[in-house]
């Protein structure tokens, strides 16, 4: 495919009008000419990387078992194929054994629930609203979880120690159980789960994006939190349509234990494995949405004066239409046969999608879990878990989709006897206050700080730090 090859003509649609400033204000005049040539370079970039991802297909994922981490450290060459490529698959994280268990104990429980959160079993489009139960607690909380969640957060960092972020502390986000029966179609196209406009509009967001506005996408560096930390990830949460599709905590990586075997297509997940190029694209495209009737790459022409940002509706995720995003699809490929016990970890950057169709034997099954470490912004779900786990109830993300009727039948199984006195899931369910030791940095101290005076008060204020 040529990188600038038409699609059809239809133009996006336009955002209101103040989202010109936003554009005016995120590539700067001296920066147009320069913002142009990086845009045309990253296509012909895409073009050839993209052939590369679809032609290795699943191969293309790097891959290891949970038994080659050492000293909190993945092993070195499949760190920096992750760091390339934002997704990274750890095979044999728990045994076999111990997944059927749980597996079978969530499928009880569905069965002896079935109106919790309003699903009824079984759900063809197989998501359960089923957060805090035994099997769920004692995965999230499993010493080779523990070990696993640790280890990733390695990957990132931040340059100001000031900065209010604890990757040393992670909390937990509720998220969803999938049991998704053979020949049960899907229709999740590629997306972002972390917002969408707020990418652009969110003056501390965009700052993560500051190298690729500049004409300088090959020096951006996703792994690097400090603007990320503070940033406002869900500007329209007073708006309820779409919130299915928006996030309200931070993750740097989204993620799940697969709970069956299941081959590449088989109801399982696919992913565009470049978060480089896929996102220079992605923070560019609205800038160079019209492609040239030549079809001549240097017949692109940046475009400031439209509140066109194809995709992106406020209070929704990121959706990469076909029509607006063509250049994306050519590397979007399926991860890697699964087997039970196997974590698939992709950074919040990656756009990704779920397959259409599973034409496997048996169900593809997996428990969600995301990487949330300590920030202001989480310390608002630190409270929604330890609110929502103890009223046996769905986090709110979820909970405020629901009839009054559907709130009341709910229940989560959520029991602090599933948490077996562990110190450490108990922090990160915001049922014990957080250590302050002098082996911390600044910002460390600070967040767990106010995350305490949270707990004690059951409230923060985020607009008093970002």
């Amino acid at each position: 495919m040529s990188p600038s090859k038409l699609t059809d003509n239809t133009e996006p649609v336009d955002l209101e009008s103040r989202f010109v400033q936003v554009k005016q204000r995120l590539i700067k005049p001296e920066n147009v000419e320069k913002v142009t040539e990086s845009w045309k370079k990253l296509l012909i970039e895409i073009e050839s990387e993209f052939a590369r991802i679809a032609k290795a297909g699943p191969s293309y994922v790097p891959r290891c078992d949970f038994a080659s981490i050492k000293d909190q450290k993945l092993p070195k060459d499949i760190s920096d194929l992750f760091k390339q490529r934002g997704v990274v698959m750890i095979d044999n994280v728990i045994d076999e054994q111990q997944i059927d268990i749980w597996f079978n104990e969530l499928v009880d429980f569905c069965k002896e629930h079935p109106e919790t959160a309003g699903y009824t079993f079984p759900n063809p489009t197989a998501w359960y609203n089923v957060f805090w139960t035994k099997p769920q607690s004692e995965a999230r909380f499993h010493p080779n979880m523990k070990k696993l969640v640790a280890t990733m957060a390695q990957e990132f960092y931040v340059e100001n120690k000031s900065t209010l972020l604890d990757l040393d502390t992670q909390i937990v986000y509720g998220d969803r159980i999938r049991i998704r029966e053979p020949g049960a179609s899907a229709t999740l196209p590629l997306h972002l789960d972390s917002s969408s406009i707020e990418r652009w509009e969110d003056k501390e967001y965009s700052k993560v994006y500051e190298q690729i506005f500049s004409g300088n996408w090959e020096d951006w560096d996703p792994f690097k939190l400090d603007n990320r930390a503070h940033a406002n990830e869900n500007l329209y949460e007073h708006i309820h349509e779409g919130k299915s599709t928006i996030c309200s905590a931070f993750r740097t990586l989204q993620g799940w234990l697969a709970l069956s075997n299941n081959k590449s297509g088989e109801g399982t997940l696919r992913m565009l494995p470049n978060i480089k190029l896929s996102m220079a694209y992605i923070m560019l495209r609205p800038f160079f949405w019209k492609d040239p009737e030549s079809g001549d790459i240097n017949d692109y022409e940046i475009d400031l004066s439209t509140p066109k940002f194809p995709g992106a509706v406020p209070s929704t995720g990121q959706l990469f239409l076909q029509d607006f995003y063509h250049h994306l699809h050519q590397g979007v490929i399926s991860i890697p046969d699964v087997k039970k016990g196997s974590f698939v970890y992709w950074h919040c950057d990656i756009p990704h999608e779920v397959d259409r169709e599973h034409n496997g034997d048996g169900p593809s099954s997996v428990f969600y879990y995301g990487q949330c470490p300590l920030s202001v912004i989480n310390i608002k779900t630190l409270l929604d878990t330890k609110q929502a786990f103890l009223n046996n109830v769905s986090p709110e993300d979820y909970r405020s989709q629901l009839s009054e009727d559907d709130k009341k039948k709910e229940f989560q199984g959520g029991d602090i006897a599933h948490l077996q006195d562990d110190p450490d899931a108990k922090r990160s369910m915001g049922l014990l206050p957080f250590e302050i030791t002098d082996s911390l940095t600044e910002g460390q101290v600070k967040v767990r700080q106010i995350a305490n005076e949270a707990l004690a008060n059951g409230s923060v204020d985020v607009s008093n730090y970002i």
